[in-house]
């Protein structure tokens, strides 16, 4: 006869729950719960991810610039992050010939320039001086560079004086000044080696060269829904990348992944079915389509509020009964907690939306119940504050 216990502690958990009454028991039955629907989300992010990874793994060993393209709350930045430990860990499976991997992130802002990302000025002592960019550092110490949230910054602005660098040839970008020595002119370039690096002329006024090596990748995310509202990226910029898509998650693998941050067993049914049902509107209405990664936190926010509040509302914190009637924790709690969980979660990326984007959205969410007509209007009405 198999043991259905994995190890011995797993089974002396149990058996100190069942000893110590039917309340333990029942909590124990809950957390165990919680943990395999953990385990199956964990199962249904891989299975999600597991083609745009492939098509992501294939365009950073084949190209020098790759960019992630897809809604707020997919992943892409830790897609990112875990593409690169994955290469640090085993740089030969991607075609590289360096032994480790090493990146420099960033976040572009509004007012970047030119300047800011790769050659500006300071003044010292009073006299005009360079300044490496986030650009020209991260090849000078072997570093990958990753832009994080392009479209936060104009990057045709940015980067318009390196397009031609991107596509394979040599630039000059600019003139080195210092107080100390003559004037020099700075070349971006390209390097027959694998690691990048600094060259500087022996000759006086000689020129700086930054040269990236065939090792060294510009990786980047881009909002696609943002995109509309902040920056786009021009055509002579963007074919300089490869544009890999990060979609949402299918509302039905949004589920699994949902149910795994319910930790209240008793609640699981009705949370699972009001918060998808909210994720569901915002994939069925154009501009809106957002990734499971925003809606997860909801959950937990409407846990806490019902164990806060729940009592003076009439909820028995001690039922075990399950949730069927959202109304029996409080004639206008759940719903209340819900919209509340939203508007946080979400209303950062609400509060952007064009009229008539957030008009078809809540024609969707109150056609379909995930809230009432008077919750969406107060959640309309709070966007202002968001606004200001």
């Amino acid at each position: 006869m198999s043991n259905p216990f994995s190890d011995l502690d797993s089974f002396e958990a149990l058996r100190a729950a069942a000893l110590n009454g039917q309340d333990a028991f029942a909590l124990y039955s809950r957390r165990e719960a919680a943990a395999a629907r953990r385990r199956v989300a964990q199962f249904v992010e891989v299975r999600l991810t597991r083609r745009v990874q492939r098509m992501i793994d294939v365009a950073v060993a084949s190209s020098r610039a790759v960019l992630l393209v897809g809604p707020p709350g997919t992943g892409k930045t830790q897609i990112i992050e875990q593409l690169v430990e994955k290469v640090d860990h085993d740089p030969h499976r991607y075609g590289l010939a360096s032994d480790s991997v090493d990146a420099a992130w960033v976040t572009p802002e509004e007012e970047w320039t030119f300047d800011r990302v790769v050659l500006g000025e300071t003044v010292v002592d009073g006299e005009l001086t360079s300044v490496e960019g986030d650009l020209l550092e991260a090849i000078r110490y072997n570093r990958w560079l990753v832009l994080d949230e392009t479209n936060r910054a104009d990057m045709d602005r940015v980067l318009g004086g390196v397009l031609t660098w991107l596509s394979g040839k040599r630039v000059r970008v600019g003139t080195w000044r210092d107080e100390k020595a003559d004037p020099r002119p700075v070349f971006l370039d390209w390097s027959d080696q694998p690691r990048s690096g600094l060259t500087i002329s022996d000759t006086v006024g000689g020129p700086i060269v930054y040269a990236a090596g065939y090792d060294w990748r510009l990786l980047g995310t881009y909002n696609a829904v943002d995109a509309q509202r902040v920056f786009r990226m021009g055509q002579a910029l963007s074919r300089r990348f490869k544009h890999v898509p990060v979609p949402p998650a299918s509302l039905s693998d949004f589920r699994q992944i949902l149910a795994a941050s319910v930790t209240d067993e008793r609640l699981l049914e009705a949370l699972v079915a009001r918060v998808s049902a909210l994720y569901g509107a915002h994939l069925r209405t154009a501009d809106a389509q957002l990734g499971p990664g925003l809606f997860t936190d909801i959950p937990a926010y409407i846990e806490h509020g019902i164990r806060m509040n729940g009592e003076q509302e009439g909820w028995d914190p001690n039922s075990e009964e399950p949730v069927d009637d959202e109304a029996s924790i409080g004639p206008e709690l759940f719903e209340e907690l819900l919209a509340e969980g939203y508007l946080i979660s979400v209303g950062n990326i609400l509060a952007k939306y064009e009229d008539y984007v957030l008009q078809q959205l809540g024609e969707e969410i109150t056609r379909v119940g995930a809230v009432s007509e008077a919750s969406w209007q107060w959640i309309v009405e709070s966007l202002q504050s968001m606004r200001a």
